[in-house]
């Protein structure tokens, strides 16, 4: 699914085109909110509690009706206080970009249905998660602001199902993320536990990060830059639409 660069720099994005004041007073519980779903990196608990979609369920989903059927407390944005009214609608652009990703990408580029066994399906899909994620990130004007909200947010939105304390550790770990420069060093540290899960070998693990402009060009013809702007801009266009009726 995007890394949290992808979210954050789509959150962004969608702040500055609703210009709605219940987000811009309260950026920073928007921003952590758009990293929230992932906070399961932490909690280690299964990925369905954060997200609300099944990987395993190809039927039509939607996670935010899931969500707030789960947790209708959360449903009516303005019986919430400021804090969390801004947390659900960062929130709901994270569960939007994933199920968007899932069903326009992974499942048309990368899954079974293509690639079988064949590990490499999954070994591209992660290339490209980490492109897209330093494509946001080289974006240094974009980046330093949302560094400079996240330096200064207070973990305050009370939505049950995620303990405050939780997020008070989650936020270290989204700034210490949000610190790391847009390049391709880190991709040995991101792939390597998911290739040795996956069955490659050393020497084969070795070779590819010798040659990573070989294995991106890989991934792009295989997806296309087409595919991915498209999906970008569904993510936009539907976050947008979501949030508006969220926020209304």
């Amino acid at each position: 699914m995007p890394s949290l660069g992808s979210h954050l720099a789509t959150a962004r994005l969608l702040a500055q085109r609703l210009r709605r004041p219940a987000i811009d007073a309260e950026r920073g519980s928007f921003y952590l909110g758009a990293t929230a779903p992932d906070i399961r990196a932490l909690t280690r608990l299964d990925r369905g509690r954060y997200h609300f979609f099944d990987l395993d369920d190809f039927a039509h989903q939607d996670s935010i009706a899931l969500l707030f059927e789960r947790h209708p407390a959360l449903r009516a944005a303005a019986r919430l206080d400021a804090p969390t009214r801004a947390f659900m609608a960062g929130y709901l652009t994270h569960l939007v970009m994933d199920e968007q990703y899932i069903v326009c990408i992974y499942r048309e580029r990368f899954g079974t249905s293509i690639w079988g066994e064949d590990p490499r399906g999954n070994l591209l899909d992660r290339v490209l998660q980490y492109e897209l994620d330093r494509r946001e990130r080289d974006d240094a004007v974009a980046m330093s602001e949302i560094r400079e909200v996240l330096a200064n947010v207070t973990p305050a939105a009370d939505v049950g199902f995620i303990e405050r304390e939780t997020l008070g550790r989650w936020i270290e770990v989204v700034r210490e993320i949000t610190a790391h420069p847009p390049t391709w060093d880190r991709l040995p540290r991101t792939l390597g536990r998911h290739l040795v899960e996956a069955g490659y070998g050393e020497a084969e693990i070795a070779a590819l990060y010798e040659d990573v402009p070989a294995i991106l060009r890989e991934t792009l013809d295989h997806v296309t830059e087409p595919r991915v702007r498209e999906f970008l801009d569904q993510t936009i266009d539907r976050s947008l639409e979501r949030l508006r009726e969220y926020l209304a």
